[in-house]
């Protein structure tokens, strides 16, 4: 199976079941849902919808930092884009530590946890690969231009 598409069939998987666990809150859930209009995440559709375009607008981002940028601004963009995925899970941590969030269900708290845990694989595979592909052809091109240099 090749590694791109093993790649986007778990991101697929962890989306639809991200998806579930977000649309399956307990009845204190539903209820908090309703009264804070949080429609995009009502039923498992608009859930999926929701967690699809979210995942697949980071990585539409990742790719194209990676094919059209060079090294030093795709580490650091990947390195702003993964601390924001750290922040949000450290936001989402706390907010639902509370007591209000705790009733809510399991499956909830699960699927609100793992959506910035999505992301922070998502960005920290890209900036591992940056660092090992690009910095290669980065290595690979300064050498070449110094051997013609010495020519």
């Amino acid at each position: 199976m090749n590694i791109k598409l093993s790649t986007v069939l778990l991101l697929l998987v962890l989306s639809v079941t991200d998806a579930y666990l977000l649309a399956h809150p307990n009845l204190i859930g539903k209820i908090g849902i309703l009264v804070y209009k949080h429609s995009y995440i009502k039923t498992f559709p608009k859930a999926l919808v929701t967690v699809l375009l979210v995942v697949g607008i980071s990585l539409l981002i990742a790719e194209l930092l990676y094919r059209f940028t060079g090294y030093k601004k795709a580490t650091l963009s990947y390195g702003v884009l993964l601390s924001i995925s750290v922040f949000w899970f450290g936001y989402v941590f706390v907010t639902f530590s509370s007591f209000s969030y705790r009733i809510t269900g399991k499956a909830f708290i699960y699927g609100a946890h793992l959506l910035p845990i999505i992301l922070i694989g998502l960005f920290g595979r890209y900036l591992v690969k940056t660092q090992l592909h690009l910095r290669k052809k980065t290595e690979l091109a300064t050498s070449e231009d110094s051997k013609k240099m010495a020519s």
